[in-house]
């Protein structure tokens, strides 16, 4: 379990590290400054140890005035050059994370509906957003901490050990059981952190649920019951995240108490030098000023451990969603078709099942170019499979299925999408305007092919009455427009696409029988030379068609009557 556990940990840093790799050169300038600033904060003890001893003690006003000087003008170095450097920095860190997060979303943009049918959108947003910011938050602050740290304890060792090697081994006599203990703990941090974050995606889920559906929630009355599922989230979430703090104020505290130990031994032995003799007031102040350097960056190190651990749980976590296998792929030179293409297709032999007895079986299907079919059936009998399959969301397991004789396999996907439009009983549309929802997936279509697109789907003089016509927002998924306003927005979308192919699944499943007519009259004379593939209940309310078709138990079978 372990050893899972240690190859998906390396998986996932190498993956992080390959953002990093083109960061390098701004990386490394971060770090010179780093040092730099590193190198000024280490004289300034050893400044303050001459300004003493050599200053005061001997009573040369001239020593202490310049000393004191210019403690201040490096002081006003460290903080601006500091500042700039954790500007750079934060943004440099910035800069990779969002990259890392950009690359996830576009591996989760080509997985196919079966893996959204089994994550929660909760738990993948929970990934993308709190794991990424886990991760940065660590990632922010852990490089410059490990460089600055490194330097000033190797600084700080080294001067300590030239002004007392004695006090030097007292003030380290304890970091070995710091070190043995946070090794003791980690695995406790770990499972503590995956079920914070697992309990964050429970939240999440809950929310992206019961939102949208606050209608349906109100008509049941089941507002109480929503807010009882919520309170019980919250209390679990809750439990966990004390159970964190408590666990993280243990392995930040415990090796704070020891470092503290370590400090009061230090003064007591050193204020023994100083009386007797062997060390002077300014050595001391000195040395405890290098061993708070020092020890400084050993907490922050210890403390950068365990926080290590809470990143690595998140970093997996987001890891994950890289690891999915993405079902169809882009061929590496693929048969472009262009303007030429009819939308003649074929199904030859195809068998796919994505879950047992959930697909389809042994389809050979020929439909010539501008033919237009019906296909029926029960719910569950494999339509919405098939179409998943004509718009290549999934390849088959067995057979093969040909646009204009070309196997699916070795067609652009952007090409044959562009070809192939669906329209579906749920329609799809996003906060923008009318204007950008039409045009979605178009995106350099002009306002005048937006417009004549909305009057051949009959819905342009409903926008012409918006407050902002054809640029007035439609809300969140299209909550200011009616069910049948959705509807024509989506049969628009798909005339300004203009397919050689187009697919309609219960499109007009929202608007009443009359208005389908119209619409299936609409449709035979704005797609009249294209494939026209129906999937319906209504069957009376469509003419024209070539052939009918019934599916059952994912089995195609022709209406021959």
């Amino acid at each position: 379990m372990d050893n899972g556990n240690n190859i998906k940990r390396d998986n996932a840093l190498r993956w992080a590290m390959s953002f990093i790799k083109p960061e390098v050169k701004p990386l490394v300038f971060v770090m010179i400054l780093a040092a730099f600033m590193t190198g000024f904060a280490l004289a300034q003890p050893y400044f303050t140890k001459m300004l003493i001893d050599d200053g005061l003690m001997a009573g040369n006003m001239d020593m202490v005035i310049r000393f004191a000087v210019l403690i201040v003008v490096m002081s006003v170095v460290v903080f601006f050059v500091s500042g700039f450097n954790r500007w750079l920095y934060v943004g440099l860190s910035g800069r990779i994370l969002f990259t890392l997060r950009q690359d996830v979303y576009n591996h989760l943009m080509k997985l196919s509906p079966q893996f959204y049918g089994h994550w929660r959108t909760g738990d993948i947003v929970s990934r993308l957003d709190g794991d990424v910011a886990e991760v940065q938050r660590f990632s922010t602050d852990s490089l410059l901490a490990v460089v600055n740290g490194s330097l000033a304890l190797v600084g700080s060792l080294a001067i300590m050990l030239s002004l007392s090697w004695q006090l030097t081994l007292i003030a380290f006599a304890l970091l070995p059981l710091q070190v043995i203990f946070l090794r003791r703990m980690r695995p406790l941090v770990e499972r503590s952190s995956l079920r914070l974050r697992e309990q964050s995606a429970h939240v999440s889920s809950f929310f992206i649920e019961t939102l949208p559906s606050v209608k349906f929630i109100q008509a049941q009355s089941a507002a109480d019951h929503e807010q009882a599922r919520l309170n019980r989230l919250n209390h679990s979430y809750l439990d966990d995240l004390l159970k964190l703090q408590i666990i993280s104020h243990v392995t930040g505290g415990i090796p704070g108490l020891l470092t503290s130990i370590a400090t009061a031994c230090v003064f007591i032995i050193g204020g023994y030098f100083v009386t007797s003799g062997t060390a002077t007031i300014g050595t001391l102040i000195a040395f405890s000023a290098y061993m708070a350097r020092a020890t400084g960056p050993v907490q922050t190190f210890l403390g950068l451990y365990v926080a290590y651990q809470r990143a690595m749980v998140s970093l997996v976590r987001v890891r994950a969603l890289k690891d999915q296998e993405i079902a169809v792929t882009d061929p590496i030179e693929p048969i472009l078709l262009g303007p030429r293409v009819t939308g003649d297709i074929k199904l030859e032999g195809v068998r796919f099942f994505y879950e047992p007895g959930r697909g389809v079986r042994d389809i050979s299907l020929h439909i010539p170019a501008g033919q237009k079919i019906l296909i029926t059936g029960p719910s569950g009998s494999g339509k919405s499979t098939l179409i998943n399959l004509l718009h290549r969301h999934y390849d088959p397991e067995k057979g093969g299925i040909f646009l204009d004789g070309v196997a699916y396999p070795h067609l652009s996907l952007k090409e044959l999408r562009r070809i192939i439009a669906v329209v579906d009983q749920d329609t799809i549309l996003f906060n923008g305007s009318v204007r950008d929802n039409i045009a979605y997936g178009m995106k350099e279509a002009t306002l005048e092919q937006v417009t004549a697109a909305a009057r051949a789907a009959r819905i342009d003089d409903f926008i012409q009455k918006l407050p902002q016509g054809y640029d007035t927002p439609v809300g969140e998924r299209g909550a200011q427009l009616s069910g049948g306003q959705r509807q024509r927005l989506s049969i628009a979308r798909a005339l300004l696409m203009k397919p050689r192919v187009l697919i309609l699944d219960e499109a007009t499943s929202a608007v009443d029988a009359e208005t389908e007519a119209e619409f299936q009259q609409m449709l035979d004379k704005y797609f009249t030379d294209c494939t026209r593939i129906i999937i319906s209940h209504h069957v009376g309310a469509i003419r024209n068609l070539d052939r009918v078709f019934s599916m059952t138990e994912g089995r195609l079978t022709e209406n021959t009557a």
